[in-house]
């Protein structure tokens, strides 16, 4: 998995049929929700994750830190959350699709489960697990059979779906110049901090980098 380094941190991080003839007005469907945003939306202090579903490392971002980091600044209201894709798939061929299932169950109010699910079953459908690409019969252990069937429907019909994930790459490569996952940026003052080593660096080390943000040093 590629580790390129975006950001160095002062002294160790501290200092993505033919329209009908009579003119009735086409409508566009409606953007998405904001599911992907958590925490306090108006917090001086926002964090972007930029993960793709097929990527080990983001499964263990989200065993391992999303839990205590929600803990401390999400629930707590310390900080806007934004989850962002960003799919490589050029390496990831399942990637594109763990988005769609993930923002379509958003759009039904089950983004944060499907998610996390997602990112726990990798070895069932993923490149590096069994590869059946079969991300459905995994999302499908956690959502209602009705929801579960809106679901697939708008996998397969939605544009929005793909227009979501677009937007998110779009940030990624040419807002905060990112090309690996888990990326985390931290936005506070009017300035953006890729952290493209979240996974190398201890939690301590990190609260203490983002504590002194929040305290606006």
């Amino acid at each position: 998995m590629m580790r390129t380094l975006l950001l160095l941190i002062p002294a160790l991080v501290l200092s993505a049929q033919t329209a009908p003839v009579h003119k009735a007005a086409a409508t566009s469907p409606a953007p998405m929700t904001n599911f992907k945003i958590s925490g306090n939306a108006n917090a001086a202090v926002e964090i972007d994750a930029y993960t793709d579903y097929e990527c080990p490392h983001c499964a263990r971002f989200f065993a391992e830190f999303m839990p205590q980091f929600s803990a401390d600044y999400i629930k707590t209201g310390k900080v806007k959350f934004v989850h962002r894709d960003f799919p490589i798939t050029q390496i990831h061929p399942h990637a594109q699709l763990g988005a769609r299932f993930a923002n379509a169950a958003g759009e039904l109010g089950f983004y944060d489960i499907v998610v996390n699910q997602i990112f726990k079953t990798q070895d069932a459908w993923s490149l590096y697990g069994k590869n059946t690409g079969d991300i459905d019969a995994s999302v499908a252990q956690v959502l209602p059979p009705g929801a579960m069937q809106k679901v697939r429907e708008l996998v397969k019909t939605d544009p929005r779906l793909d227009e979501s994930v677009k937007t998110d790459v779009d940030m990624a490569m040419n807002v905060d110049h990112i090309n690996s996952t888990p990326t985390i940026v931290v936005v506070s003052n009017g300035k953006r901090e890729p952290i493209s080593t979240i996974m190398q660096m201890p939690y301590s080390i990190f609260k203490q980098y983002l504590d002194q943000k929040l305290a606006g040093k």
